[in-house]
């Protein structure tokens, strides 16, 4: 009884999976939803056809793009209506990196799959992704018009419809696209600020100025609306119209800085430059506006300043109120450092370098725009100081190595000069800044009694650059203080200044090598005509001497 029973049981279950269930609908479709089991009812020929499917994937994922394509056209004799195969060779074509791309077999493939499978989003998708890639703009954009017809209450769809037109340079569409949006969603201020571009661009400035009406309408706070409007009737030199519209953003917003600048800009166009001043003026105070559109400004009243539209007083009167808004802000500093240099205030410049540095020591300008300074005021225990804190920071920087260098001559640190000319070497490529070091260095071995290296690198220097003037009178001042080569001296030191010429120092080399030599007349001539010009250079005082004390 019991076996009877058991068979029963299996019996049932077997004719419930035969009968109970329905077949697949399609080579892609899955089992039915709440199914336990589904009855696979394809043919052998279907089958197959989906298997070489998967095989052309697993190919695809290996990069066998060729071994794929084989696969899929087997796939499609076994089955020409598997729109999955169709739709995969479609993707191969498509793809740059398969080395087969076709955009015409593309385009037709994934037709062929649409075709099939009318239904699949994503075939249209990728119908639209190819033509965008091949830059048929026209082409994606009604495949994007099909979509928002299909899917009405997806807003992507409009946006694709539009934009492609767009880019097709087909604004008369475009704006068909929009209006269909707005019919369906109605206002989008997104879709309004592109249709005033839209409008802009087809010179019709009406149509724009409605739009931007029915962004205010919208949102009546929004300045930026406002500003839209103005900006349109500047470019058509509708001043008057353009003002109102700025009094509107000032009567919600008074310290709008853009709107400042605006005036400015629309007081110049009336010649009232006093007037313009004064709204760049309360633009710069503004806290609101970015500092970069600030600096911006600023360099344009720099340069007017030097071609006498404005006074140099009124920039700096600028440059104090940015850095009274911005008094941390390392660029509204580094930006009043600099007009100072260029304006030869060098302690003021200086003073806000520090500045610059004290709040970001990370800007490699500002050190290196700082060292030129000290230099200049001759500051050199300062410069000394600061390019060996720049070289920490900077290291692979040679300008560095080279101030360091030179401060330190200067100062008499002559081991400290030596030793960053040295490394600063391995930065250097170009012919006559590695001049300037080996001269700079011999004169550094020759302060510490290192004549032979010092030859070395005097000889050195000259021939990287037989223009360079400072080495050619350091060397010729070497080799007359050892009386070596003098007739070599003599050329180089005369060199020099020609190079240099009325330059005291050159004089003085001249002279000095003119009296190494023996040439005491020419030597004293020089020295007495140079002392006219400079009555207090210590080194021709003592020159002189030198030349007369048997006299």
């Amino acid at each position: 009884m019991r076996t009877r029973q058991y068979i029963y049981l299996i019996t049932t279950v077997l004719l419930f999976a035969i009968f109970g269930c329905k077949p697949t609908k399609s080579l892609s479709a899955g089992p039915e939803e709440g199914s336990a089991v589904v009855l696979d009812r394809r043919t052998p020929e279907q089958i197959k056809s989906s298997s070489l499917l998967l095989e052309a994937r697993r190919s695809i994922i290996h990069g066998q793009w060729k071994e794929a394509v084989l696969n899929l056209q087997e796939a499609l004799k076994s089955n020409p209506e598997n729109d999955a195969a169709y739709y995969e060779l479609s993707r191969i074509y498509q793809s740059p990196f398969s080395g087969l791309i076709d955009m015409e077999l593309a385009v037709k493939y994934a037709k062929k799959s649409i075709a099939l499978s009318p239904s699949n989003i994503w075939y249209q998708k990728h119908l639209i992704e190819i033509y965008q890639q091949d830059g048929n703009f026209e082409e994606a954009a009604k495949e994007a018009k099909k979509l928002a017809r299909k899917y009405p209450d997806n807003k992507g769809y409009y946006y694709q419809w539009a934009n492609m037109y767009i880019r097709a340079g087909n604004y008369k569409q475009a704006l068909k696209a929009y209006r269909e949006y707005e019919k369906h969603f109605g206002f989008d201020a997104g879709v309004v600020k592109q249709q005033k571009q839209i409008y802009l661009r087809l010179g019709k400035y009406d149509q724009a100025l409605k739009a931007i009406d029915n962004l205010i309408a919208h949102d009546p706070q929004n300045t930026s609306y406002y500003g839209m409007a103005a900006d349109i009737y500047m470019d058509r030199q509708q001043y008057d119209k353009a003002y109102e519209y700025y009094q509107k953003i000032l009567a919600i917003d008074p310290d709008d800085g853009k709107v400042h600048l605006a005036l400015a800009d629309y007081y110049r166009s009336l010649g009232d430059n006093e007037t313009a001043y004064k709204e760049t003026l309360k633009a710069i105070g503004s806290p609101k506006l970015d500092i970069n559109i600030k600096m911006v400004e600023l360099i344009k009243y720099f340069q007017d300043s030097k071609q006498g539209r404005y006074a140099k007083k009124q920039v700096f009167e600028l440059l104090d109120t940015l850095v009274e808004v911005h008094p941390k802000d390392p660029k509204a500093l580094a930006l009043n450092a600099d007009f100072l240099n260029r304006e030869g205030r060098y302690t003021e410049a200086l003073d806000y370098f520090h500045r610059v540095i004290a709040i970001d020591s990370s800007r490699y300008l500002v050190w290196e725009q700082m060292l030129l300074v000290e230099q200049r005021l001759k500051n050199y225990k300062a410069m000394a100081d600061e390019s060996r804190r720049a070289i920490h920071l900077f290291p692979q920087q040679p300008n560095l190595y080279y101030f360091s260098g030179f401060s330190n001559l200067e100062i008499g640190n002559y081991e400290q000069a030596e030793k960053d000319l040295k490394m600063g070497l391995n930065f250097v490529f170009d012919e006559k800044t590695k001049s300037d070091f080996y001269a700079m260095m011999a004169q550094a071995e020759f302060k510490q009694h290192e004549f032979g290296p010092a030859e070395d690198h005097f000889d050195m220097a000259v021939k990287l650059n037989p223009l360079n003037a400072t080495a050619l009178k350091d060397y010729a001042y070497y080799l007359a203080y050892h009386n070596k080569e003098l007739d070599k001296a003599l050329q180089m030191a005369r060199k020099a200044l020609e190079l240099q010429a009325d330059k005291p120092d050159y004089i003085y080399v001249y002279a000095f090598v003119l009296f190494k030599a023996g040439n005491k007349a020419e030597a004293d001539k020089w020295v007495k005509d140079a002392l006219i010009k400079y009555p207090d250079n210590k080194d021709l005082k003592l020159l002189d001497q030198e030349i007369n004390k048997n006299e």
